[in-house]
C-alpha cells in the first residue's frame, strides 16, 4: 500500500523582481508501509521549510523551478533526484538534518535541468551552490556537517569527496561566480 503525503511550499521572496506565481508542491510517496513515517517527516520537513528552500535556491542560483508538481517516492536506497515526470527518491533512513541537506541536493539537480551537458559531472555544478544554500538555510555548521556525510558517499560514478574539495577550495564569491559564468554558457 502507498501512502501520499501532498506538501505545498508558499513563497514569500521574490527573484528577478518577479514573485513565483504558485507554490512548489513535492507530493511524497512511501513506497512501502514501513517507509511512510519517512515520507510523513519529509511532507513535515517540506510544509516547514520548502518556502524558504526553494526562495533561497531560486535566488542563490538565479534559476528558477518545474511549476510542478513533483514526485517524490521514499523507499531504502540512493537518493535520485529524478527529472522532469520522472519522481525523485529519497532515502527513508537518514537523520532530520541530512533529509533537509538532501531535498536541497536532489531539488539541485532538478534545477539544472538541461543545463548540464551529459559529458559534465552534475554534482561539479550543484556543488558550486549546494553549499552556500546549506549555509544560507542552517548556518555553517550544519553545512559542513553535511558535507561530511557526503564524501562518504560511494557507489555512483560521481567521486563526492574529490568534488566537495574542488568546489570548497574555492570562496563563496568564486562558487558564485564560476556558477553564473556555467549558466551563461550553457542556457538554452
Amino acid at each position: 500500500m502507498q501512502a501520499t503525503f501532498v506538501c505545498v511550499a508558499m513563497l514569500s521572496s521574490t527573484l528577478v523582481a518577479q514573485e513565483r506565481a504558485t507554490p512548489l508542491q513535492i507530493n511524497f510517496t512511501a513506497s512501502a508501509e514501513s517507509f511512510r513515517p519517512a515520507a510523513k517527516e519529509y511532507d513535515e520537513i517540506w510544509a516547514a521549510e520548502g518556502s524558504r528552500i526553494v526562495a533561497a535556491m531560486e535566488r542563490v542560483t538565479g534559476l528558477r523551478f518545474e511549476p510542478g508538481p513533483i514526485g517524490a517516492v521514499i523507499y531504502e536506497g540512493p537518493s535520485f533526484s529524478g527529472f522532469r515526470e520522472r519522481p525523485m527518491q529519497l532515502r527513508a533512513s537518514y537523520s532530520s538534518a541530512t533529509k533537509r541537506a538532501t531535498l536541497v541536493h536532489e531539488l539541485g539537480h532538478r534545477l539544472m535541468g538541461d543545463l548540464v551537458p551529459a559529458d559534465v559531472d552534475h554534482h561539479s555544478i550543484i556543488f558550486l551552490f549546494v553549499y552556500d544554500v546549506w549555509v544560507e538555510l542552517w548556518g555553517q555548521s550544519f553545512a559542513d556537517e553535511q558535507v561530511a556525510v557526503e564524501r562518504k558517499r560511494t557507489g555512483s560514478s560521481a567521486n563526492y569527496d574529490a568534488l566537495w574539495t574542488q568546489a570548497l577550495a574555492l570562496s563563496a564569491s568564486e562558487r558564485a561566480a564560476r556558477f553564473q559564468q556555467f549558466v551563461q554558457e550553457h542556457r538554452k
